[in-house]
């Protein structure tokens, strides 16, 4: 039956790239439904089949559903919107947002578990439907045609590598180099652009603030943490995204450094989840050294194996950034033992990537801790820094060796007479030739500090 048969086209709603949607109204039944007709050329074809397909897997009151279409996949019915997310966020408040993010988080966690990535979550894409419960609204994630299905379902490539997807503003950085390896963390990035762009005011077609500022600073957290462009760095999955974004109002009028106190309170009774949003303060504020010095370095030595194991880009870049604050910044009237603590979180960090074999990484953090300890000469860290060092591999000695060498300081400062590390690398560096002298203690490295905090 041809659709004009089943379906009278009452008017145009929207054109879109290979599709157009029409309010109708079902001839049979006298249902008002929107109705979504692909354009005359093979690819609009394909992508509304694939949408079709990929709705109908997805059972979900947070995914559109699919309530009727032909046999050639050309075109579909749903249920007619109230709008879309961006036709109604004039008549939308913050408070609202919460509740937007976590119903299209439910029904992307349902897809991301099927292995069906978006790839095109925009304020154009989220549609609220009435409840019948008064002003409540229920949000829904549509239009699934530049979805990305599992390997064995999918049929011919749509996309291939260098070709646009997704929508400028929202899309992840990654879709533009190959959107055919995209993860959930390309729809996760989307989230945090939709949050961005709503507390922004500003419309979806211009430029909007990266990160939020002023009355909605509490955002901006989460908004970094979920659209860092680097994808090791970002938030990987629909659960981590959830969890920071139920934390948003209860920080809202929350002091950061009140913040980071609870957050450590909590892992010092083993609230071991508290370990990801203090990490992504951190990677918000890098410039805030209170923050770093006092509070993040704290962190349980015990808790960092396993999460740089799991987040080894994330960990790294903290204890880069913490091993930098304790070269160039100011110690004020902190006690000088107290040092010892936060290189011991970088010298931790540094320790379990080399375990799981992140050697590059490694390789990072090293340059800036070898530094720090250094300058800070304190006799016990330096201990426990040979102490590892002497643990290394010829392997893992290389690429470590090679932020020492190149400053004679560093050298001197950890030379150790009597000394017998398991490779041969740092043995050779560091240990004394048989009639060299030794003061028999270190003190701290003179040198002008060049890093910065960026």
């Amino acid at each position: 039956m041809a659709a004009s048969d089943r379906y009278r086209m009452i008017r145009a709603l929207g054109v879109g790239s290979y599709a157009e949607v029409f309010r109708a109204e079902h001839r049979e039944t006298t249902a008002i439904v929107a109705f979504k007709r692909a354009k005359q050329f093979t690819e609009a074809r394909d992508r509304i089949k694939r949408e079709i397909e990929a709705q109908k897997r997805l059972a979900h009151p947070n995914v559109m559903p699919i309530s009727d279409h032909d046999d050639t996949f050309s075109w579909y019915a749903m249920p007619l919107a109230l709008g879309s997310l961006a036709d109604l966020r004039k008549d939308l408040a913050e408070d609202d947002l919460e509740t937007i993010l976590l119903d299209v988080a439910a029904g992307l966690k349902v897809a991301h578990e099927g292995r069906l990535i978006h790839r095109d979550i925009s304020p154009g894409n989220i549609f609220g439907m009435p409840t019948g419960t008064g002003s409540h609204i229920r949000w829904l994630v549509g239009d699934w045609g530049m979805v990305k299905h599992p390997p064995e379902v999918a049929s011919r490539p749509l996309t291939k590598t260098g070709d646009r997807m997704g929508t400028p503003g929202f899309d992840a950085p990654e879709l533009d180099v190959d959107p055919s390896a995209a993860t959930p963390a390309a729809d996760v990035f989307s989230l945090g652009r939709i949050a961005a762009w709503f507390v922004s005011g500003k419309p979806a077609h211009t430029a909007f603030p990266t990160l939020p500022d002023g009355d909605f600073i509490h955002w901006r957290p989460f908004v970094r943490a979920c659209t860092v462009p680097e994808v090791g760095l970002r938030v990987q999955t629909i659960d981590a995204l959830q969890e920071m974004l139920r934390q948003v109002p209860e920080n809202r009028d929350v002091p950061l450094h009140l913040q980071a106190g609870r957050l450590i309170q909590g892992l010092l009774f083993g609230e071991v989840e508290n370990l990801g949003a203090l990490f992504s303060l951190a990677e918000t504020y890098p410039n805030d050294l209170a923050l770093f010095i006092d509070y993040v370095a704290r962190i349980p030595s015990s808790q960092l194996p396993a999460w740089t194991a799991k987040h080894p880009e994330r960990a790294a870049n903290v204890a880069s950034l913490m091993a930098k604050h304790l070269i160039a910044g100011p110690w004020d009237d902190r006690d000088p033992e107290y040092a010892a603590t936060p290189l011991t979180f970088v010298l931790t960090v540094l320790r379990s990537l080399v375990d799981v074999q992140s050697l590059g990484l490694a390789q990072d953090v090293a340059t800036y801790y070898f530094a720090a300890d250094a300058q800070r000469g304190d006799g016990g860290q330096r201990a426990r820094t040979l102490e590892w060092l002497a643990e290394l591999d010829d392997a893992a000695a290389r690429p470590i060796s090679r932020t020492i060498a190149p400053r004679p300081e560093l050298v001197e400062y950890y030379r150790e007479p009597g000394w017998h590390p398991s490779n041969v690398v740092l043995q050779a560096m560091l240990t004394p030739a048989p009639s060299s002298e030794f003061a028999g203690s270190r003190g701290p490295v003179a040198s002008q500090p060049t890093a910065v905090v960026e």
